[in-house]
C-alpha cells in the first residue's frame, strides 16, 4: 500500500512542490509555537522576528518546494 502511495506521489511532482512551498511559507509567516506542543526550544531575535525551529524548518521547506518546482 505504501509503495503505491509513494509511486503516485513520485508522479505528482508539481503537487508535492506546491504543497511544500505553501507549507514552508506558512511556517515562516506564523508566530513560533512550542515544538510538538511540548518542547519550548529557545530562539533568537533577528530584526524584530523570533527565529526558532519553526522558522528554520519553514525556510527549508520553502527552499525545497521551490527547487522541486524549478527542477
Amino acid at each position: 500500500m505504501l509503495a503505491k502511495v509513494c509511486t503516485w506521489f513520485n508522479g505528482q511532482k508539481t503537487l508535492v512542490g506546491v504543497a511544500t512551498l505553501i507549507g514552508g511559507l506558512h511556517l515562516v509567516a506564523t508566530d513560533s509555537q512550542p515544538v510538538l506542543g511540548l518542547l519550548d526550544v529557545p530562539s533568537i531575535t533577528l530584526m524584530g522576528k523570533d527565529i526558532g525551529v519553526q522558522t528554520v524548518l519553514g525556510g527549508f521547506l520553502t527552499l525545497a518546494g521551490a527547487c522541486v518546482l524549478l527542477g
